[in-house]
């Protein structure tokens, strides 16, 4: 919101004394909302227009209209100087708010986004092809097991066989209230974490700034990478999984 406001602000700095009688700023704010409206308006035309309020915006550029909800930003846990952000906009296709895009803010003041359309793109080629429900079925039993069997390995619990896994896996799920969660005790890692790494992965701007800011570059790939899936699962099953791998742990210890 702030970058488009600042946007806003420069085309007007840029545009001619005759035109910038053309662009129109009105801002309310009251106990119980807040929003800025921006506006360029020829004549019938408004080929832009921006809403601002506390906690989203949207804006409509050239008939398009796209909607954004800010998200909290958030710390990684190995590099706490490394801040991380996801903006989410509405994605028709999808049905749900998805992340489109990350800023990443680095120890230093650097500050960059990083284009996630990619995961979009493919989960939205899916939908065009009709197989996307049965994709979700499968990706839910795979994003949940594969954070539950995690969750059993750094226990660092030894002798747990299938039926235990199964048991703990029981237990997790009623205690975080997945409802009709399945679980399989062989599932590493799911498709969304791969599209995601993928994506990541090939962003070399990233790559080059993970490197130069750490000496860890990869570890800190694979939690910029947990985030966004966890945002990602978020969007497609209106479900928090941030404290799965955590709440596992806990009872395969007692358990044991």
């Amino acid at each position: 919101a702030q970058r488009l406001f600042d946007l806003f602000c420069a085309l007007y700095e840029l545009s001619s004394p005759s035109c910038r009688g053309n662009f129109h700023f009105q801002h309310y704010k009251d106990a119980e909302c807040q929003y800025t409206n921006l506006c360029i308006k020829d004549g019938e035309d408004i080929p832009l227009c921006i809403m601002i309020r506390q906690d989203h915006y949207y804006y409509e550029i050239m008939n398009r209209t796209v909607l954004c909800v800010d998200t909290q930003s958030a710390h990684l846990k190995r590099y706490s100087d490394i801040n991380i952000k996801a903006s989410t906009y509405v994605c028709e296709p999808l049905c749900c708010l998805f992340p489109e895009r990350l800023q990443l803010s680095l120890s230093g003041g650097i500050t960059f986004p990083v284009d996630l359309k990619n995961i979009e793109e493919t989960l939205i080629a899916m939908a065009e092809k009709g197989n996307l429900c049965d994709w979700k079925e499968q990706e839910r039993k795979a994003a949940i097991s594969s954070r539950i069997n995690l969750g059993i390995a750094q226990a660092g619990v030894t002798a747990i066989d299938d039926a235990i896994k199964n048991k703990i896996a029981a237990k997790v799920i009623e205690n975080t209230n997945l409802k009709n969660a399945a679980f399989e005790p062989n599932y590493a890692q799911s498709s969304v974490t791969q599209i995601v790494y993928s994506c990541l992965f090939k962003n070399e701007i990233l790559m080059n700034m993970l490197e130069e800011s750490s000496s860890h570059g990869l570890l800190c790939l694979n939690e910029l990478t947990e985030y966004v899936a966890l945002q990602v699962h978020n969007s497609l099953f209106s479900e928090d999984l941030s404290s799965l791998v955590e709440t596992t742990k806990n009872e395969a210890h007692h358990q044991s």
